[in-house]
């Protein structure tokens, strides 16, 4: 692992607006040892021609590289923004873990701006930029292929782009402001006009190609995208055709740590994080809630000071996160919706997770129940943050369990890194 220090010097010898590169990369590696899973965290020894490749045989290695990036960067995003967001509270010393739970992440930290997928640390930004560049790139390359050449040209396609949208929606629910491919500086609401274009393109190709899993993949995406912009009843009605039941994970695996669900890894491995108070013991009627089952470790943490209370949801590097449900789309109509409609959703998931049904007529406590039906359901899956901002909901404030003061870090700033290596922001 490379244990990277707060205040440490980091260089990159791939800008991320060169897609040839990442492509290069993943050849190299895919040659070399018989896979790809992503970009920055290997040194490169050397270029490869972009014309290496300009071959339809690569097609699935181009596409399992994007879906390999995204799915580490999504893991860093989910860990981060939980510690960011009080649902992990820190149990270490370490400043890498401890910026992040006391939101004193500014726009010259290391870990925001360059730091990579199995960084010490969680990288945000290098890691959710490289997957979308690999996602834009090699859709890009694919499409010029000839159709004969390539096999299920059209389901490489759609994953590229279903997997294009959700870079860009975790970027514009993330970031204050942004910049892609050294452009100018853009609005969180452009990144989402982008994300919409992308599902938009998924959509399409996956219904031509009768994949169904990424069809509802790109459904559940589109109908974020439209709810971040406003466009409620637009959400609900494309949400409303997600079959009952779907599930697509970022799948995880302790094979490689890049592929480790790094939350577990904090949590049950290292002891550097312990369940937030927030998420504790929650109940619902009397019933505990089993969707934020936690347990007492029965130790402190690696600082020697925290008492370590575990998420049950994950316990093992191998647990996968989810990524896109049913259950998402369930509660984006209940949000546009309201009224009866919103507790009959309510009361649905209440009954799949064993829990006494809601009862309410006032509109402002069934959506108050919304929202605490979204932080249950999708606790510790990286939409804390984007949820706190949507709803106006207040960061915590003061000082934390150590008496440490919280910093002013909601959205993230534009990082650094960009601003100096692009020329087109001033």
């Amino acid at each position: 692992m490379n244990r990277k220090m707060k205040g440490s010097t980091w260089t990159s010898t791939v800008p991320l607006w060169a897609p040839w590169r990442v492509g290069a990369l993943c050849l190299a590696l895919t040659m070399g040892l018989g896979g790809c899973d992503g970009l920055l965290d290997v040194d490169i020894p050397g270029d490869v021609p972009a014309e290496a490749l300009d071959d339809p045989a690569l097609a699935s290695v181009l596409v399992q590289s994007a879906v390999g990036d995204f799915n580490c960067a999504l893991t860093n995003y989910a860990g981060a923004t939980a510690a960011l967001t009080d649902e992990l509270i820190g149990a270490t010393g370490w400043a890498d873990y401890t910026d992040w739970d006391t939101r004193k992440i500014t726009a010259s930290d290391g870990d925001l701006g360059s730091g990579g997928c199995t960084n010490f640390g969680f990288g945000v930004y290098t890691p959710l930029q490289t997957a979308r560049v690999q996602a834009e790139g090699n859709f890009a390359r694919i499409q010029e292929f000839p159709d004969g050449e390539v096999s299920d040209k059209p389901v490489g396609m759609a994953t590229l782009a279903v997997y294009a949208g959700y870079n860009y929606t975790v970027l514009g629910e993330a970031f204050c402001e942004l910049a892609f491919d050294q452009g100018p500086l853009v609005t969180p609401a452009e990144a989402m006009s982008q994300a919409e274009n992308w599902f938009g393109q998924a959509m399409q190709l996956a219904q031509q190609a009768g994949a169904d899993d990424l069809l509802n993949m790109a459904r559940v995406g589109q109908a974020r995208v439209l709810l971040n912009q406003g466009r409620a009843a637009e959400a609900a009605g494309v949400a409303a055709m997600v079959p009952e039941g779907f599930v697509k994970n970022v799948e995880r695996s302790g094979t490689a740590e890049r592929r480790w669900n790094r939350i577990a890894r904090h949590t049950h491995g290292d002891f550097y994080y312990s369940v937030d108070p927030v998420f504790r013991d929650l109940e619902f009627g009397g019933t505990p809630d089993p969707r934020v089952a936690t347990a007492d470790a029965g130790r402190l943490g690696h600082d020697g000071i925290t008492p370590v209370i575990l998420p049950m949801k994950y316990t093992d590097v191998s647990d996968p996160i989810a990524l896109a449900t049913w259950t998402e789309a369930q509660l984006i109509i209940a949000e546009a919706s309201g009224g009866q409609d919103a507790v009959d959703i309510i009361n649905a998931l209440h009954a799949r997770a064993g829990l006494p049904p809601f009862a309410s007529s006032d509109p402002t406590e069934i959506r108050n129940q919304i929202i605490e039906e979204r932080s249950r359901e999708f606790f510790l899956e990286g939409r804390r943050q984007a949820d706190l901002l949507r709803y106006g909901i207040p960061f915590q404030t003061g000082v934390n369990h150590k008496g440490q003061p919280y910093g002013d870090t909601t959205c993230f700033p534009l990082p650094d890194v960009e601003r100096i290596n692009n020329p087109n922001i001033g």
